[in-house]
């Protein structure tokens, strides 16, 4: 598989760009701040449903814009071209397609297209703690393995919503034990 076209709107720097790629080997070469690892940032998009440096969609639009689009078009061993789109609009939802047809959970998306972005940061997976490598490892495996992709999404679920009970408790200097009969229950049915 290969990406074999790239066109975007709006992101980042870009006003808009279409480029083709090579089935070989391709290369980003030009003056610090052009935008080659918004390129890079584009294609983490079309893989991951998000950007690798930016957590918050709406600030990958463009200044002074409503949106931005990223387009993908991929060969695949000889079949026809998948296209996947990502649109984010100002203050809306980010809409995620294949071949025009929006995806209902943006998980179901990872995977398709397996990717591994190295980077500058990635000396972060040996200088900080344990969670930065946790999540690294937890992005590679969740692109082959889609129960551990589920299970890791239900996971984080839950331990928000239990950090945001205990900081309601810590919070209000209130403590009530009812309140946690539904994680003991959860955790006796954690394998």
């Amino acid at each position: 598989m290969y990406l074999q076209k790239l066109s975007i709107t709006n992101f980042k720097n870009y006003e808009e760009a279409t480029l083709q790629f090579s089935d070989k080997i391709n290369c980003f070469i030009g003056d610090n701040g052009t935008g080659k690892t918004n390129l890079l940032d584009a294609i983490h998009y079309l893989s991951f449903c998000k950007s690798y440096f930016n957590p918050v969609d709406t600030q990958n639009i463009r200044h002074h814009e409503a949106f931005f689009s990223i387009h993908g078009t991929y060969l695949k061993n000889g079949d026809s071209p998948d296209i996947i789109s990502c649109i984010q609009k100002t203050d809306q939802r980010k809409i995620f397609k294949i071949n025009q047809k929006e995806y209902e959970r943006l998980a179901d998306h990872i995977g398709l297209i397996p990717l591994v972005m190295v980077s500058p940061y990635d000396r972060d997976l040996i200088n900080e703690g344990s969670d930065v490598r946790r999540r690294y490892l937890d992005g590679v495996i969740s692109q082959f393995d889609k129960a551990y992709l589920d299970d890791l999404i239900n996971y984080n679920k839950a331990l928000a919503q239990r950090n945001a009970l205990l900081k309601h408790f810590a919070d209000s200097r209130t403590f009530n034990a009812s309140s946690l009969e539904i994680w003991d229950a959860a955790y006796r049915l954690w394998p």
